[in-house]
């Protein structure tokens, strides 16, 4: 009888001693006695205006003193338990004042106190944002810090940082597809396939030489791989076609896209939303003309440019400034084909309109910067587009 009382009391006391134990080792988290994370610079209110020469400086050194948490450790858990809180994750989130954090894209996530970004990081965040170029833009920022990514625990937040931010406007570059093909002048080899230029995430072009009929072509993704791939099918011409994509190497080939009859250089077009592309013909002389020009608009006098390769050409020329323009033609004595602008181009660059033939319009002229001087030209035919810069 008494061995039995004995055991008993003895059972409950290690019963005891175990419930308090686990108790103490367990830390509790009081949200209600955090202190927030506070933003210490840059100054709220602060105004921006991005300049492209300067992308590479910094724009702001954002600084913040960390969130503080109450942690009761409870009973002995300094003693018996090794593990502590980790450091705050902090997320640094930026939107337009009237959005006011609805739709924030993210600047960095870090477990320091400071994060720096460039006047082109930044810029090309506005951007993202499908924020106008040339205006200023209000802006909200502020801090959140975060114990864990598995916490239960509600985040910190910082108040909000206001400023004011004027973005340039600036090229979006995206990845390009490639071409190949025994019609081209890499072959089939896809390790040294050209690179197309991307007008966005589906549209691309390049001028090339293509090498004539009985000769064929692909897009693919990566250099190196056979699939992503882009071919045609039995419709596809050496003018245009639909696109038939091979997403995977499992997947069967598509047919190759036939080159068109004549050799000599093209400028192939490719739509991998809608599936489409087209091979129209590029001109292989340009000359400059036009009242801006020591030509004028003489077209059987006008000025040769300097091809540097299938589709760019250059010239350095003196323009005369002033409310004069120019245009380049194909075929001296000829106004078709012919290149000119269209309503947004200006004396520093802009889009070109091609005139195919003399049965259609004229596209406007292009305006020669305001000032009279030695000025470099260069036409992209791929890009179909101009540039005018100081020579």
């Amino acid at each position: 009888m008494k061995k039995t009382l004995f055991f008993i009391i003895a059972l409950a006391g290690i019963t005891i001693f175990s419930s308090c134990k686990k108790d103490g080792l367990d830390p509790v988290l009081d949200m209600d006695k955090t202190t927030n994370p506070v933003i210490t610079s840059p100054a709220t209110n602060s105004t921006f205006v991005l300049q492209e020469a300067q992308q590479s400086e910094v724009l702001a050194n954002f600084t913040w003193n960390p969130a503080v948490y109450d942690v009761n450790a409870g009973r002995n858990w300094n003693l018996l338990n090794s593990t502590k809180i980790a450091p705050a994750t902090y997320t640094i989130q930026m939107d337009t004042e009237g959005d006011n954090f609805s739709s924030p894209i993210g600047l960095t996530a870090t477990t320091e106190t400071s994060f720096s970004i460039t006047v082109g990081e930044m810029n090309a965040k506005l951007l993202t944002m499908g924020l106008a170029t040339g205006e200023p833009h209000n802006l909200v920022f502020r801090i959140i810090a975060d114990v864990t990514n598995a916490s239960t625990y509600e985040n910190a937040y910082s108040e909000t940082l206001k400023m004011t931010v004027t973005p340039f406007e600036a090229e979006i570059n995206y990845p390009p597809i490639y071409l190949l093909g025994d019609a081209t002048d890499p072959g089939w080899n896809n390790g040294n396939a050209l690179p197309m230029h991307a007008f966005n995430e589906n549209e691309f072009a390049i001028v090339a030489n293509l090498a004539g009929e009985g000769k064929f072509l692909k897009f693919i993704q990566t250099l190196g791989a056979w699939a992503p791939q882009w071919g045609t099918d039995g419709t596809g011409t050496g003018e245009a076609g639909p696109l038939v994509f091979r997403p995977t190497e499992d997947e069967p080939d598509p047919s190759a896209i036939p080159a068109p009859a004549a050799a000599g250089q093209y400028r192939i077009y490719a739509n991998i939303s809608t599936l489409t592309y087209t091979i129209t013909k590029a001109s292989e002389t340009l000359y400059l003309l036009g009242d801006g020009t020591p030509a004028g608009w003489n077209n059987a006098g006008a000025t040769p440019m300097t091809q540097v390769s299938p589709g760019l050409f250059e010239i350095t020329v003196q323009l005369s400034g002033g409310a004069t323009f120019f245009k380049f033609i194909e075929t001296l004595g000829q106004w078709a084909p012919q290149y000119g602008t269209d309503a947004a181009g200006t004396g520093d660059g802009g889009k070109l309109v091609l005139r195919p033939t003399e049965s259609e319009p004229d596209p406007p002229a292009i305006p020669v910067p305001a000032a009279a001087g030695l000025y470099k030209i260069t036409v992209d035919l791929a890009k179909m587009a101009y540039t005018v810069a100081p020579a």
